[in-house]
């Protein structure tokens, strides 16, 4: 049971704010003073990627009036500038919606409705704006999709976060079951990037000029660690632990990232098996593997200078051919292009970003650029279908060719060698291989690895039963980053019995730690652990971590799994009346989620309910993860 809890803070990233904070005014206020800056914005992607439904917002043909997509035909109409799309889909009913958002507007576009309840869904038929066609919306949100299955894509709860800004859930649960979902600004507005700007405006309306230097954010002005966490409080594949973010704090005590060693099998996966990237809006995780950012201070803006037209194709700076942003640093190689990358100084393959910034990351309907800025490694390639840059380009030669080419051209490469053991390690845990342990302590003592890649090495350790696992989480507590220190924390729950008392020494001292993400991670290991109180500072901070959980969940009351994990943390603490109403919640949402019964079951009991317990055991089905422990269970009973 311990380590099915541990997922708590492994699940889809989801939410940006519960509520709107103290101090937001809204693009409005600062179109007054900034009006160019604004104007940039307004015709920038991050400004549209939600739009209200209008004729110049809407890119899609819906003079075809019927589209067949999956088997489907979908109806299409126009009225008065109003856009409607008709649909069997959902209820096997003919219904027609109107079109209230578009989401998106460069490569694809999706198009909105609201239902009575205030569900706002994304209706199937989706318009590739470069190619000038319909396709269905599963073809992205479930290309694995079961047959029988009908998925509803909610936006605002799958989509919750990143495409408006200040946006509130307000769902009702309960009987209720709708919601009110409201927003300040459509796309990502001015002061998601600088943080609340009352007091800025405040202090120009009392005719001050002086700048304090604390009443508005400019990303630009620090470190490249915060510079960073701004854009990828929307740019990484994270799960959301507290909210409230607001630039320049501290990405950790708001997201924990989803590793590689978390992620399901799947035909569509995050990460390739070396831990890069693999689908887009990653590209914070990217960047924050790469050795421009961790030995060269780069940041998201170093080369995307001006984020108030992110737009790349209108960034004469970022266009393939030109090196400037590379060479000013590596001016060796840039004095003479051709003896570094034996390749014309015209051709492609002296385009820095063709060769190590490739496209291989995996978008909607299109291939973008890996941030991690990494070297070929085209023996990735030969065992672990990793794409690399060089047959990328050259798509006549084998991967073979280019290993034997590189060998001859840059001999021994350290840093090679580095991305093949990362896939060495990943896969191979993944696989269960013979030397996989070896493999991942050696990465993680390796410091020139970087934290991402060393904490994806724990994840994997804290799986197997080895002796040096105990120590190694030990150390890990003690790392200087938080994400190591907190993949550490949270492996920590998961070890033999053994362990428990000195597991429970360390967690103590890691439930103090500075950052959120290290805090809530040992308050799960802890109770996984089967400790529910602690003493002094430590029991403080401790109660202070389990609040944060469950303000956690309590977000996600339109979530059936999530409230799972929140009831079964309430089990864990000795709060089995809390956790029987939120099962409860959990199962009128999804009465057939796998292990719901079963923990149902495991709170009667804790009630002296044992009829209702055994009823609820028994009817869990053969196919579930828990049917064993249900088993076990009801034997006991009948003892």
């Amino acid at each position: 049971m311990s380590r099915a809890l541990a997922v708590l803070l492994l699940l889809a990233p989801v939410a940006t704010a519960q509520n709107n904070p103290d101090g937001v005014v809204g693009q409005s206020s600062c179109k007054t003073c900034h009006a160019d800056v604004h104007a940039k914005w307004d015709a920038s992607r991050h400004s549209k990627m939600v739009q209200p439904a209008t004729v110049k917002s809407v890119l899609g043909d819906f003079e075809l009036e019927t589209v067949r997509l999956r088997g489907k035909d979908y109806g299409l109409r126009t009225e008065g500038g109003v856009f409607y799309i008709s649909e069997a889909f959902f209820t096997g009913r003919r219904r027609e919606h109107q079109v209230r958002y578009t989401l998106g507007n460069r490569r694809i576009q999706h198009y909105l409705s609201t239902l009575e309840d205030g569900r706002i869904i994304v209706l199937p038929p989706t318009w590739d704006v470069l190619r000038k066609e319909w396709f269905h919306n599963l073809d992205i949100a479930a290309p694995d999709q079961q047959e029988g299955e009908i998925p509803v894509q909610l936006w605002n709860k799958n989509c919750f976060g990143c495409h408006v800004s200040e946006e509130v859930k307000n769902y009702g649960g309960g009987a209720e079951r709708r919601y009110d979902t409201e927003w300040l600004d459509f796309g990502t507005s001015c002061e998601r990037c600088h943080g609340p700007g009352r007091s800025h405006v405040e202090r120009y309306l009392n005719g001050s000029s002086a700048s304090t230097g604390n009443d508005i954010v400019v990303p630009t002005r620090l470190d490249h660690d915060r510079n960073s966490m701004v854009c990828a409080q929307c740019h990484s594949f994270r799960d959301v632990i507290a909210f409230g973010f607001t630039p320049g704090e501290d990405y950790y005590d708001y997201f924990m990232p989803l590793l590689e060693y978390s992620q399901e099998p799947s035909k569509d996966p995050t990460w390739w098996p070396d831990g890069k990237t693999r689908r887009f809006s990653t590209n914070a995780l990217g960047i924050w593997q790469s050795e421009c950012f961790l030995e060269g201070g780069v940041a998201c803006t170093t080369c995307h200078a001006d984020a108030h037209e992110p737009e790349i194709e209108t960034n004469l700076q970022l266009r393939p051919d030109k090196r400037v942003l590379c060479t000013r640093c590596h001016e060796e190689i840039g004095n003479d292009v051709s003896a570094h990358t034996f390749h014309d100084e015209s051709s492609t393959g002296s385009s820095c970003v063709d060769c190590h910034m490739p496209r291989s990351v995996v978008s909607i309907k299109a291939k973008i650029r890996d941030h991690s800025i990494s070297v070929p490694a085209p023996e990735n390639t030969v065992h672990y279908g990793i794409p690399n840059a060089c047959n990328l380009c050259h798509e006549d030669q084998t991967p073979e060719w280019a290993i034997e080419t590189l060998e001859k051209w840059y001999p021994g490469s350290r840093k090679r060698d580095k991305v093949q053991s990362r896939a060495m390690a990943f896969a191979g845990a993944r696989a269960g291989e013979p030397g996989a342990t070896e493999r991942l302590l050696a990465l993680f003592r390796d410091l020139d690895q970087g934290p991402i890649p060393r904490a994806n090495a724990l994840g994997y350790l804290g799986r197997l039963q080895d002796p040096r696992v105990f120590p190694t989480l030990a150390g890990a507590l003690e790392d200087e980053h938080p994400l190591v220190r907190g993949i550490a924390a949270l492996q920590m729950g998961g070890l033999p019995a053994a362990y428990k008392q000195p597991a429970t020494i360390l967690l103590s001292r890691a439930i103090v730690d500075e950052t959120r993400l290290v805090r809530m991670n040992a308050a799960i290991s802890l109770l996984n652990l089967g400790i529910t109180k602690l003493d002094g500072e430590a029991g403080e901070r401790f109660e202070e971590a389990k609040r944060d959980h469950v303000a956690r969940g309590a977000f996600h009351s339109d979530d059936a799994a999530q409230l799972m994990n929140l009831g079964r943390l309430h089990v864990l603490n000795g709060e089995p009346q809390r956790a029987e109403e939120v099962f409860e919640n959990s199962y009128a949402l999804d009465p057939e989620q796998p292990g719901i019964r079963f923990f149902m079951a495991v709170t009667r009991l804790s009630q002296d309910r044992k009829n209702e317990a055994r009823k609820l055991l028994e009817n869990v089905e053969e196919d579930d993860p828990f049917a064993q422990a249900a088993r076990a269970l009801l034997e006991r009973l009948r003892d």
